[in-house]
């Protein structure tokens, strides 16, 4: 896709719409800003699936995916790609109100050049920026296994950060075989294999929703649209006004009338990220639900 130059100028906006099919004919529309900027224009590379040519329009990766920096313009300019740990925590919940923490600098652990011609490869989980010499940097979250979907065993455990305790989740961790252990914990949840089953789909197709829609520079389930996704399912409405995104849950006959608020933040690694306005009264909503999910509930 290309765009006039005499549009690529600040204050225009860019605005996208992506439909994900939730199951059957169910659709969940996402409003994605790409606020446009002069220096966008300097930009003389794009990311490129190395295998099929095709574009990387996604911030994220696998560690067994392949790239490449197509190179336009000079077509000759070296890229620089640095790499940053993976020290990010989940979401905390909607109603704490802990001051969050002051946006701290991290460094980069190692770094690299790469020329137009040379394949990209991600043998190590991290945060990537590429940077080129004068012009937008891009981002990328690169972790292991078929991510957004969750297939390891260890994967399942740390999205039940929301629904469990910390014993809970140290148990978990210690068990010698982490699929049986989550298995279990759902089958005691459920109270039955059936709904045990039920439980499991409904909650980890959302995790994998979540790390498709709201991925930034941590996995989208630890975001605090993820967090919410997670617990609430999708939301009745979705408007957005300036830097926020409103969310709206209607009253039904499991669940009252809420409404969430995240504002966007700035970030180095990409335009997808955006905070929840936490209040203390979510707690009662907040709690009322995780108990619904820790009850079986699978109308959620």
């Amino acid at each position: 896709m290309g765009l006039p130059a005499r549009v690529v100028q600040e204050p225009n906006v860019l605005h996208l719409q992506v439909w994900q099919v939730l199951s059957g004919q169910e659709r969940m529309g996402v409003r994605f800003k790409v606020p446009l900027r002069q220096e966008m224009m300097q930009k003389d590379f794009r990311l490129v699936h190395a295998k099929s040519g095709k574009p990387l329009f996604q911030n994220f990766i696998t560690t067994s995916d392949k790239l490449l920096a197509r190179q336009y313009g000079n077509g000759d300019s070296l890229l620089r790609v640095e790499r940053f740990e993976l020290d990010f925590r989940p979401a905390p919940p909607p109603m704490s109100m802990q001051k969050p923490p002051v946006p701290r600098t991290i460094s980069a652990v190692s770094s690299r050049t790469v020329g137009p011609s040379d394949t990209l490869r991600f043998t190590e989980e991290g945060l990537y920026l590429f940077k080129p010499g004068s012009a937008s940097s891009q981002g990328v979250l690169a972790l292991s296994g078929n991510y957004p979907q969750i297939t390891k065993a260890e994967e399942l455990i740390p999205p039940l950060i929301y629904l469990t305790t910390s014993q809970e989740r140290e148990a978990l961790l210690q068990a010698d075989d982490p699929k049986a252990a989550v298995d279990n914990f759902w089958l005691q949840v459920g109270g039955s294999e059936r709904r045990g089953r039920e439980l499991i789909r409904t909650y980890y197709s959302r995790v994998e929703m979540a790390n498709k829609l709201f991925t930034a520079h941590k996995a989208g389930w630890a975001t605090d649209r993820g967090m919410i996704y997670l617990i609430y399912g999708r939301p009745s409405s979705v408007s957005e006004v300036g830097p926020n995104i409103t969310w709206v849950y209607r009253e039904s006959e499991t669940a009252p009338y809420i409404k969430f608020v995240f504002t966007k933040k700035e970030n180095n690694f990409t335009e997808n990220y955006y905070e929840l306005i936490r209040r203390r009264e979510y707690e009662d909503s907040w709690y009322s639900t995780v108990a619904k999910w820790r009850a079986g509930k699978t109308n959620l």
